[in-house]
């Protein structure tokens, strides 16, 4: 169990279980039922509780996932690399990320380089120096540089955000 917003209300804790369903959710931890909140359906952003959530728990959930979703969806895309739920193919000068592959929630998304870098970026570029960044929750761009030197993109921006 990973305890990922803590305290919201008092006293009470959101997160998830390691065998977890291949969709970004919060459970209530510290009660009896746990309540749960989807997060994302079909790979769009949503706040879906499922069944009936109090008021007293719920709306100080989504006052926090406000200000702090970007934080929660990142720790989403180290559990969903860390259970291999997103593929990276690459064809350049374009990437494809598979999420929850091979499920009914399977969605993609397709990057196209040619929107980020120019000509002479690209033409240094080549598929064994891009990765996934666990650390980062990040595509990585350069791989074979210092780490100051690569060029990373959030993943929860490029899974649920609108900058693809």
């Amino acid at each position: 169990m990973a305890v990922i917003i803590k305290g919201v209300p008092a006293g009470h804790n959101w997160g998830w279980y390691t065998r977890e369903d291949q969709r970004m959710h919060l459970h209530a931890l510290d009660v009896v039922p746990s309540y749960r909140v989807w997060l994302e359906e079909k790979g769009e952003r949503v706040f879906q509780p499922v069944g009936k959530v109090p008021p007293k728990l719920l709306k100080p959930l989504r006052d926090f996932l406000a200000e702090h979703r970007q934080a929660v969806e990142d720790k989403w895309v180290r559990l969903m690399l860390d259970k291999h739920w997103l593929h990276l193919h690459i064809a350049l000068p374009k990437l494809m990320l598979v999420a929850y592959p091979n499920t009914p929630g399977k969605f993609t998304r397709e990057i196209d380089l040619r929107t980020w870098l120019d000509q002479k970026q690209l033409e240094g570029l080549r598929p064994e120096i891009i990765d996934l960044n666990r650390e980062m929750a990040a595509l990585r761009l350069w791989t074979n540089r210092a780490d100051d030197d690569t060029y990373d993109v959030r993943l929860s921006r490029l899974l649920w955000g609108k900058e693809v």
